[in-house]
């Protein structure tokens, strides 16, 4: 018997009985790293100040942590593979990345609270809208160019309240920006997903109609040609097994 943590190569490589790579390779281990660094983002904004070394650790983390997005993604398009796992923990620990840091800021009384409120009000709405699509209807929804440039506009606004040389009136319109952003690709999302059931609906309407119309049984009760061999085969085998 082969070992299934064995690839088929005969190489050391881990992967899964039905060949897809194992879950525990580097590129998922950056984007458990992107999660993990959100803590020690909060513990920076905590102990340090406006101006001092604490703070320009904080923008590096944060910095180094969004870019982890693009470097896990490449690493597993190009050396691991992806996996279903990677698929469903990519898109949590931006989620976790972004809200954790702007929720960091609120609690120390740099970024407002309402904020927060809207953009994780969005991400819930849009989770639960994309996983009713799966679960009723078999749709999936894939990401819209609006999600990218909101979750942009969100790192720039992160990125500006943490620099410390970034100060006034900057950081507070990357912010009002970068909400309107999330407002607009939550609605965005709403619209494409009913235009997606629709289509859904169309394209299983379609067939069934199509068939109705012309598939109308020969005049007198004759069976269709395409049944013929069926019949000879079960004559001529009564008890073996249908092809």
């Amino acid at each position: 018997m082969s070992d299934p943590s064995v690839s088929a190569d005969g190489s050391d490589d881990p992967v899964v009985a039905d060949g897809e790579p194992h879950w525990f390779n580097v590129a998922n281990l950056l984007t458990f790293l992107r999660a993990l660094l959100v803590p020690v983002i909060l513990w920076l904004l905590v102990v340090g100040d406006d101006a001092g070394p604490e703070r320009w650790w904080a923008f590096a983390v944060f910095v180094f942590a969004a870019a982890t997005d693009s470097v896990d993604g490449w690493v597993a398009r190009r050396v691991n593979g992806v996996t279903r796992w990677g698929q469903l923990a990519d898109p949590i620990a931006d989620k976790l990345l972004v809200i954790g840091s702007i929720a960091s800021l609120a609690l120390v009384g740099e970024l407002p609270w309402w904020a927060v409120n809207v953009i994780v009000a969005r991400e819930v709405a849009v989770t639960l809208l994309r996983a009713r699509l799966v679960r009723r209807q078999g749709l999936v929804m894939p990401a819209s160019p609006w999600g990218k440039v909101k979750t942009t506009s969100q790192i720039v606004a992160v990125s500006a309240y943490l620099l410390p040389w970034v100060s006034g009136m900057v950081p507070r319109r990357l912010l009002d920006l970068a909400v309107l952003l999330t407002v607009w690709s939550g609605i965005e999302y709403g619209f494409r997903a009913g235009r997606l059931v629709r289509a859904g609906a169309r394209s299983t309407i379609g067939p069934t109609t199509a068939s109705s119309a012309g598939g109308d049984a020969p005049p007198g009760g004759a069976q269709a040609p395409d049944s013929a061999p069926d019949q000879a085969a079960e004559s001529t085998n009564p008890g073996g097994p249908r092809p």
